[in-house]
């Protein structure tokens, strides 16, 4: 009676490699996430000082301490 041979061994390190691969991802979708939240939240500073009639230094303060701060704290 003929048993048939197993397949082959998949190598041991492609699974280190695909999980080294989705952190790398998943580390650029994190920092492309806090850029856009910081980006978001300046803009809405910017907007709010304009509204309260702020100068255009302050405003441009306002929003970027606002995207500093916002981006620093989602990252």
């Amino acid at each position: 009676m003929a048993t048939a041979t197993p397949p082959p061994a998949a190598p041991r390190d492609e699974p280190e490699r695909e999980v080294e691969r989705l952190r790398t991802r998943a580390r650029v979708l994190a920092i492309l996430v806090g850029i856009l939240t910081g980006v978001i939240g300046g803009l809405v500073a910017y907007t709010i000082s304009a509204h309260y009639g702020a100068t255009g230094l302050e405003k441009a303060g306002f929003g970027g301490g606002t995207f500093v701060s916002f981006s620093v704290f989602v990252l």
